[in-house]
């Protein structure tokens, strides 16, 4: 392989992976390699903050005498990485429409699928990066040479995200190829992502019912066929070792030789064949409608794309979701038993759900530039603004709120809540998400951007993907911290000298918030 070229075609797709934060990058003098070390330190940099939010939980754990915990979180991993490997692959693959520049260059068609293939994987390896830390550790733990443990943590991890990218790559090519697809691309994708999401959900639900007890030790039911992964860190010199190290290395090896026999040898034509049909679609007119409905089914037509569905799924609901379903399935909160005095606790507590879930990433925070160019076309038009852009921001909360509240009330069931609580709950969640709805739309029309080509630009706007990561972190911290103190104030503090100030504080923040976006977003447009 020519080592230049190939070098050159991933620097290219690195630029195109995440478009807004390479202009920032420019914005600032960067260029060439410049250019391409600062993308790669930003994607190892959001790999070493995944690292911190998940791996901190595991390091009090010794892995190397609990085998169901450790398969758990190769298990939890694994999905995650599942899960931004099937849309990462899409994306790169077949929603990037970049393969016809290519044609006339002098690349060959292995140097481009390789080179899109580590860029996959940069966007990939962040969500497993956390199993470098339970390689480590188990190995550590069971006084395994420290330079080996190393060099076996390694050696497994790169084995594993191989696994993962094989399995992702071999599922979306084998779909993409069917006449079906072909046919009918736009349903397919959409159960292609919709299928991604449930196995997430599902798979977590599944890993989270099964707790063993062994001696004085609390572990889990191991999964069976994760094991030689642990076999391997514990025991790198025993049988049982060295035979699951040949396996995972022939299995890894037969899913690569797969890639190179069946999708290799048709990569061209494949990908041009899936590629979206770019000749307008007939719409059909329906009688009697309103501006409003008009307008309502004009932007739920914007959000149907299976992409921004996925990615708003991944990004923005993924995380609650598994958080919620991790504590109702270990027993670590137990809110069945909770009183009236922390009415106000679990009032926060929908706060800080909603500030999880209503992000940069949500589908209200992006709306208004999902127009692209038909915004600069509905100002053309003898049409009011503020009446266009209400329309657009009640579909967006009405979207927002339905979310919020399946998330709720699925909380409520799992965790059996008492009626009062769950009101509380559902309450502070709904309205922090409207607040929040308030926030993040003027923030898009603030940050509008209408020429972009990956739905990740819109995501990166502002901060970019490392204020993203940071800002995920801060509210979950703060929020675990405050509901924390606010909890043990419940036990201790009478109940109206303790809810009376705060509701208050919260009363007038809130009548402040929407005065606030009143004044400095919707009045300009009266």
């Amino acid at each position: 392989m020519r080592k230049q070229q190939f070098l050159t075609l991933t620097s290219v797709n690195l630029r195109y992976a995440n478009p807004q934060l390479t202009d920032k990058a420019r914005k600032k003098g960067k260029a060439g390699s410049t250019l391409t070390s600062y993308l790669l330190f930003q994607y190892a940099f959001s790999g070493v903050v995944f690292l911190l939010v998940y791996g901190l939980t595991m390091i009090t754990l010794d892995f190397s005498q609990m085998p169901g915990f450790f398969t758990y979180y190769v298990a939890l991993f694994g999905i995650l990485g599942f899960s931004q490997g099937i849309s990462s692959i899409y994306n790169v693959f077949f929603e990037s429409q970049d393969l016809p520049a290519y044609l006339p260059l002098p690349f060959r068609q292995s140097e481009i699928f390789l080179a899109k293939i580590v860029v996959v994987f940069l966007t990939v390896a962040p969500f497993i990066f956390p199993l470098l830390v339970l390689f480590l550790l188990t190995g550590i733990r069971a006084n395994v040479f420290f330079l080996l443990t190393i060099l076996w943590a390694f050696l497994l991890f790169g084995l594993f995200l191989v696994l993962i990218f094989s399995i992702c790559s071999l599922i979306v090519f084998s779909l993409t190829r069917t006449k079906f697809f072909l046919k009918h691309k736009k349903l397919v994708t959409s159960l292609l992502l919709g299928v991604t999401m449930l196995v997430v959900v599902i798979g977590v639900l599944m890993m989270n019912q099964v707790n063993t007890y062994e001696a004085d030790v609390v572990d889990r039911g191991a999964i069976s066929f994760l094991l030689p992964f642990y076999y391997v860190m514990v025991a790198p010199f025993q049988t049982t070792g060295l035979l699951s190290l040949l396996g995972i290395i022939a299995t890894a090896g037969v899913l690569l030789f797969a890639l190179y026999r069946l999708i290799l040898p048709k990569f061209y034509e494949q990908v041009a064949a899936a590629a979206p049909n770019q000749g307008s679609v007939r719409r059909k007119h329906k009688p009697n409608q309103g501006l409003g409905q008009q307008l309502f089914n004009y932007n739920s037509q914007l959000i149907r794309d299976p992409n921004l569905i996925m990615q708003v799924f991944s990004s923005s609901l993924l995380m609650p979701i598994i958080f919620l379903v991790s504590f109702v399935f270990t027993g670590a909160i137990q809110l069945s038993e909770l009183d009236e005095r922390f009415i106000g606790v679990v009032f926060v507590a929908g706060i800080a759900l909603a500030a999880l879930m209503v992000n940069p990433t949500s589908f209200i925070s992006n709306l208004i530039s999902l127009d692209q160019e038909n915004f600069l076309f509905v100002r053309s038009l003898p049409l009011s603004m503020k009446r266009y852009l209400r329309e657009k921001f009640r579909f967006g909360v009405v979207l927002q709120l339905s979310l919020t509240a399946v998330i709720v009330l699925a909380a409520v069931l799992l965790f059996k809540m008492p009626l009062i609580l769950a009101v509380s709950f559902l309450v502070g969640a709904l309205w922090s998400s409207f607040l929040l709805c308030l926030k993040y739309f003027a923030r898009d029309y603030r940050l509008l951007l209408l020429d972009w080509t990956n739905i990740s630009q819109l995501f990166t706007r502002g901060a970019g993907s490392l204020g993203l990561a940071i800002g995920t972190i801060a509210t979950l911290f703060l929020s675990v911290i405050v509901i924390i103190l606010y909890g043990f104030a419940a036990t201790s503090v009478d109940f109206w000298l303790l809810n009376g100030p705060i509701f208050f504080v919260i009363l007038l923040t809130s009548g402040l918030w929407i005065a606030h976006y009143q004044y400095r977003f919707w009045r300009r447009f009266s």
